[in-house]
């Protein structure tokens, strides 16, 4: 052992760790070191053995560990290469002390550590614990000796020893070893030998499941090669091989043979490499096949020519369609521009008018007349953008939107799209459709349209959109605002009859096998269906009608045998179609007190709308019923507030209306109805019930009313007034400012009614209210025994 306050050599190592009591070989290299060994050559040369923190050498102390261990130099031999091979034994961990001289003889005091276990020496816990632990890492590992199990328990009992001799033994890092000799106290090296079992048992469990998992995907990867290479070989006997370069080598010779500008072919040439890599089995495979399909599906390049030709066109609309003559003529218009520039980016025309009227077979008539292909899109009840603008390929079951499917379909790139019921798109928190199709619709900014699901500009610009709506409050002003708006109201009784003449009756017999023996139709016979059977602007009622008709006709044929021709007339169609469902005379029969005959407008044309006013005794109360809008409601409080300003003109007594409740009541209780232009009849109604005087039944009437009297302008006149004229109303009352309406209403109708713009109500209370025919007491008592009157 070293006397306390001992000087001696030191030999600064940075790879290797002695222990005491082991034997080991140093090679060393670094010339600072190898001249301490040179210095001494006497035989058991004593050194003290410094450790580098850093893993490096040098000629101080500088970076070197505070303990280090006191060794004997058995043996030295010098190898070919410069260094030296240095046999030491270890004694004793010291303690470094200061520098006494500096390299190249760099020696210094040591201090010789206490023995921490002076008394009797037997195992303990934590002896028992490291010999434990290094049993355990003995067994999941090869790498450590297990001859060293049976030191370590044969020295249990040497608790400053067991470190030693598991430094020793254990093949750890350079850093781990030097944990060991650092400790000063016995309880912290334990620590230390502990921390590195379990470290390296760690380890060695960590590096058994990385090789248990790595072996595990060499296998899978082994098994997918057999697997793919036996079915390389069943493909290659069933002639299956390379379809996915086959299929990619024929998708690029179609997209070569296209010519599509660079930014539209990426797209697809990027989709037909991916495909070109992917095996057929894999469900990738069919969604990148289906998408090439769709996309080399769509029209790129192809063009229907088109022959504009106005008196073919000319002749065409009017074998399909009797009047319009105004839609006619805007068409003709429109098609005249379009021949003397192709290029013209015109409006979309948007026809606008009740059902039934023929708005989708004029988009058909144009078609063909101008040689272009026609597809009809409905995109009433749309709701989600993506079906306009498709759905992007991220999403499971993404399909293109309806524009470029209908192209798909239509076969060209300058087809006639007509987009039907525009009107009833909606919008929910999947978008706004309707936003989606201002692009589409405007020929500013169609020509790059892009489908989500394409992913490509494609232009629009060369098809001709043409859309139907019948309400035109329902389209989104800024779509609307993108449309031109042809108005096509309805019928009147003659043009059904000539309609049904010339198109529906021919028709119906065709389509229902009755040609060879045709029955005869009359004229009186569809004017009767028209007046009882059917209350329309348009005419599908009217064929629904024919064709209940037929099937009767054709039942009839087929039970009994008989091919004759049957007769149709008037006097026997209730047995063909039931009883009538309708009277021709809607109004108000008669000249009645409190009753009065408006007219309306609704999806299907213009109606009579019938309103009646009743007194009872009450506190001043006002009721008003038939399931009426707000506007409506708001338009009956201004008529009777304007009522009530004249209740003396009309003869009431002061304070005479609030002893009175007045109920207002719109028949078709359970039909919704809204609109702002039932004041003037409102007023009209309540004027004859407080005055007395009866309402003129051959007078109807539209109009809205201020609270000073003023009758304002309202929309719908042409429709209103084919109403009227259907009734048989002989005076219609219409604002002066709809006076210019008149120019729009046909012939036929202008001279069987008789019009009264007015300006203020009085005037149509001097032209609708009859005169009374004694007190206004006696007209209300009769008014009262009339409806005491049993029925």
């Amino acid at each position: 052992m070293a006397a306390p306050d001992t000087v001696l050599p030191v030999a600064c190592l940075h790879d290797d760790v002695v222990f005491p009591g082991e034997v080991r070989t140093l090679v060393v290299e670094h010339p600072a070191v190898r001249a301490v060994f040179e210095a001494h050559p006497e035989p058991d040369t004593r050194v003290v053995l410094a450790y580098a923190e850093d893993g490096r050498a040098g000629a101080d102390l500088d970076g070197c560990l505070a303990v280090g261990t006191e060794a004997r130099v058995l043996d030295r031999v010098a190898l070919d290469d410069d260094a030296l091979s240095v046999v030491v034994q270890g004694i004793e961990r010291v303690k470094l002390g200061p520098v006494v001289s500096p390299a190249p003889a760099l020696a210094c005091h040591i201090e010789r550590l206490p023995d921490p276990s002076p008394g009797k020496r037997r195992p303990t816990l934590r002896a028992k614990q490291l010999i434990g632990l290094y049993e355990r890492l003995i067994d999941a590992t090869d790498r450590h000796p297990k001859g060293l199990l049976g030191v370590l328990r044969h020295n249990q009992g040497n608790l400053e020893r067991l470190p030693d001799l598991l430094g020793a033994g254990l093949q750890v890092e350079y850093g781990l070893r030097l944990g060991l000799i650092e400790a000063e106290t016995t309880e912290a090296r334990f620590d230390a030998a502990v921390a590195l079992l379990r470290g390296e048992f760690d380890r060695i469990q960590v590096g058994k499941e990385v090789d248990k998992k790595t072996k595990r995907e060499i296998d899978e990867s082994r098994r997918e090669y057999f697997l793919r290479q036996q079915l390389k070989i069943i493909r290659k006997e069933l002639a299956e091989d390379d379809l996915s370069q086959r299929e990619a080598d024929g998708y690029s010779e179609q997209l070569d043979a296209l010519g599509l500008p660079e930014a539209t072919a990426r797209e697809a040439r990027r989709e037909i490499e991916r495909l070109r890599h992917i095996q057929p089995s894999s469900s990738e495979y069919q969604v990148i096949k289906t998408f090439l399909d769709r996309f080399f599906q769509l029209p790129w390049g192809q063009f229907n020519e088109e022959h504009i030709d106005l008196p073919r066109v000319q002749v065409a609309l009017d074998q399909g369609h009797h009047g319009l003559e105004k839609v006619k003529a805007r068409i003709l218009e429109f098609l005249a521009v379009r021949k003397l520039n192709p290029g013209h980016k015109g409006p979309i025309l948007c026809f606008a008018g009740p059902p039934g009227v023929g708005k989708t077979s004029l988009g058909r008539a144009i078609a063909e007349a101008v040689g272009r292909a026609f597809y009809r899109i409905s995109v009433g009840g749309v709701r989600d953008e993506a079906e306009i603008r498709g759905h992007r390929r991220t999403y499971v079951g993404a399909l293109p939107g309806k524009i470029l499917s209908g192209l798909t379909r239509a076969g060209c790139m300058n087809p006639l799209l007509m987009l039907d019921e525009i009107d009833k798109i909606g919008s929910d928190h999947r978008g706004d459709p309707a936003s989606a199709l201002l692009e589409v619709l405007d020929p500013e900014q169609n020509d790059t349209f892009t489908d989500h699901y394409f992913n490509v500009p494609f232009d629009l610009s060369k098809v001709l959109f043409i859309v139907t709506a019948n309400y035109l409050h329902d389209i989104p002003r800024p779509l609307l605002d993108r449309l031109e708006v042809i108005s096509i109201e309805g019928y009147t009784e003659s043009e059904k009859l000539a309609i049904a003449r010339d198109h529906l009756v021919p028709k119906v017999l065709h389509e229902h096998g009755l040609l060879p023996a045709a029955p005869q139709v009359g004229e009186e016979a569809v004017r009767a269906i028209v007046r009882g059977w059917t209350r329309e602007a348009g005419v599908r009622n009217l064929q629904r009608s024919l064709e209940q008709l037929a099937r009767k006709i054709a039942r009839r044929q087929v039970e009994s045998g008989d091919q004759a021709p049957v007769t149709v007339a008037a006097e026997t169609i209730t047995e063909f179609l039931g009883p009538p469902r309708f009277s021709h005379d809607e109004g108000v029969d008669g000249d009645q007190v409190g009753a009065a005959n408006g007219l309306a407008w609704t999806s299907s044309g213009g109606e009579i709308l019938v309103i009646e006013a009743l007194k009872m005794p009450g506190k001043g109360k006002l009721i008003i019923t038939g399931k009426l809008g707000e506007v409506m409601k708001e338009s009956v409080q201004a008529a009777y507030s304007f009522t009530r300003s004249r209740a003396e003109r009309l003869g009431l007594e002061p304070g005479e209306l609030d002893t009175v409740d007045l109920h207002i009541h719109f028949p078709a209780g359970a039909v919704p109805k809204d609109g702002p232009s039932a004041g003037v009849t409102v007023t009209l109604a309540l004027a004859s019930l407080l005055s007395g005087r009866a309402v003129r039944a051959d007078v109807a009437m539209t109009g809205e009313v201020t609270l000073r009297g003023k009758v304002l302008a309202v929309g719908g006149i042409k429709d209103k007034l084919l109403a009227a004229y259907r009734a048989g109303i002989a005076h219609v009352a219409l604002p002066k400012a709809n006076e210019k309406d008149l120019m729009e209403v046909p012939a036929e109708v202008r001279g069987a009614i008789t019009f009264h713009p007015i300006e203020h109500v009085d005037e149509l209370l001097a032209l609708a209210l009859r005169p009374l025919t004694g007190p206004p007491e006696l007209a209300h008592e009769a008014i009262d025994d009339e409806l005491r009157a049993p029925l």
